[in-house]
């Protein structure tokens, strides 16, 4: 029906910035609503929309919220959820690898992809190698190679695709 009512007053809208302004502030109000009753509804939406206007890359917001989501058990039972590197960390070891990463990827893209080998690879790591620095190392080197160096899926947007289609 909205895209009914849209279509066909398009002609109308279209050279009116402040019809189409407040349209996008009632259909802001409407996912704020929308938000709070159904979260994994409104962040389908916005991965969508963000994925129109932006392409397939993280921004901050995103990011954080992808993040978020990932966890992992440790063998003791202790569950860990969200970021284990904050974005200042995982932005100063992406300046470092920088130039061996294809250029469309930004320190979002990089902060998703560490924390998500952190939470995949974490117990691992800890068990093969002598000391915390040595395992983060060791997660870090994997995360830039699977992430953005895989010639079985040699686009850098990698990160993007993966958790949209893993649809959380």
């Amino acid at each position: 029906m909205y895209k009914n009512i849209v279509k066909e007053n398009y002609a109308k809208v279209k050279g009116d910035d402040s019809v189409m302004w407040a349209s996008v502030e009632l259909v802001s109000e409407l996912l704020e609503e929308i938000k709070e009753q159904n979260k994994e509804r409104y962040w389908k939406f916005m991965r969508d929309t963000h994925e129109l206007m932006y392409g397939r890359h993280f921004d901050k917001a995103y990011a954080e919220w992808q993040v978020e989501k990932m966890g992992h058990r440790s063998p003791d039972g202790h569950e860990h959820r969200g970021a284990h590197w904050t974005l200042e960390q995982t932005t100063e070891v992406y300046h470092k690898y920088k130039s061996k990463l294809p250029s469309e990827v930004n320190p979002y893209d990089f902060y998703v992809a560490l924390n998500s080998q952190y939470h995949d690879y974490w117990c691992w790591a800890k068990s093969v190698f002598a000391t915390d620095g040595e395992a983060e190392q060791a997660i870090i080197d994997g995360a830039v190679r699977f992430w953005f160096m895989d010639d079985d899926w040699p686009t850098p947007t990698k990160v993007w695709e993966y958790f949209k289609m893993r649809k959380s």
